[in-house]
């Protein structure tokens, strides 16, 4: 799986859509009317793809008689977004699932909660996916499948007047109050940093965790942190839309991150996996993978195929 050049990563082109949903405010919580499986549209991301017989034979025939798929997901910009005071929830994630989901012949409900229960709660058995570029990890892949659609780099958001303009080595990093969104990937690499610094000698550093993304900002915008680390995309939309707020600092180190959508494991899972994994590749020859993280996320993180990911047993 190949990584398209992040030629945008700073100040990307977002519409009207993206712009709708703010980052220093707080996000609510709900859920979005289901989309239709073929033939509709979705406002800012072009016409739904109608059905594909073979790929909804795929399926398997609980999912198929079912007919509605329950994903839950974190307000996550530009990834996912609920408009302030409610509404249907957007971003390119969002769009990706929904047309994915479409070309099997399967409506989605999505339902906005609280990040860091977006994996217990397919552990628990309480949605059927998750999505909102939820990277992918070692100790989720114990206890979910992953289809992956997005690949990424984490970079730091500093405020518009910090000396920071990169941070090159980890040993750049000692010394600084770090934010992340709680239960994210980001807080976990962010508290490895911290750790590094400690066993290194090098000055104290903290992390704090927050229950949204926008609580981090706001408090980067306090000054009650020195820098919130997000995924590229997050982080370039906040500097985009905060206007002169905060500015990224680029993280000249770490690995690609893989994120996709995550299905809970159940004796459906490996079937409708390689189905969604088959409607990813179809979103990806077709361009419409292209298309939706053009306009909603400035031309970052496409790749070349789908992943599934533990592998399935052959």
């Amino acid at each position: 799986m190949k990584l398209r050049p992040f030629s945008r990563l700073t100040r990307g082109t977002f519409t009207a859509m993206v712009v709708a949903t703010t980052l220093i405010g707080a996000s609510g919580c709900g859920s979005s009317p289901a989309s239709p499986p073929a033939g509709g549209s979705t406002p800012g991301a072009g016409s739904t793809p109608s059905v594909d017989s073979e790929l909804a034979g795929m399926v398997p025939d609980s999912v198929r008689d079912k007919g509605t798929l329950t994903i839950a997901a974190g307000v996550y910009a530009p990834a996912v977004m609920e408009p302030v005071g409610g509404g249907e929830v957007s971003g390119w994630d969002i769009e990706l699932t929904r047309k994915a989901a479409a070309l099997l012949g399967l409506n989605v409900e999505f339902k906005i909660i609280p990040f860091d229960g977006v994996i217990p709660g397919l552990q628990a058995g309480r949605f059927d996916g998750a999505t909102g570029e939820i990277n992918v990890t070692e100790e989720r892949t114990k206890v979910v499948t992953f289809v992956t659609n997005y690949v990424s780099r984490d970079a730091f958001i500093v405020k518009a007047d910090s000396a920071k303009e990169s941070f090159e080595t980890p040993a750049d990093v000692c010394g600084l109050k770090i934010g992340a969104a709680l239960g994210s990937n980001q807080a976990a690499t962010a508290q490895s940093m911290a750790d590094e610094c400690k066993a290194s000698g090098g000055a104290p550093t903290s992390v704090e965790t927050f229950q949204t993304q926008s609580q981090v900002n706001l408090a980067l915008s306090q000054g009650r942190l020195d820098a919130s680390l997000a995924s590229a995309s997050q982080a370039a939309y906040t500097v985009d839309q905060t206007k002169g707020q905060f500015k990224l600092a680029k993280l000249g180190f770490g690995p690609e991150i893989k994120s996709g959508l995550a299905l809970a494991n159940n004796s459906d899972t490996p079937q409708l996996a390689k189905a969604f994994q088959a409607a990813t590749d179809k979103l990806i020859e077709d361009g419409e993978m292209a298309k939706v993280l053009d306009e909603l996320n400035g031309g970052l993180g496409a790749v070349d195929k789908s992943e599934i990911i533990p592998a399935p047993a052959s």
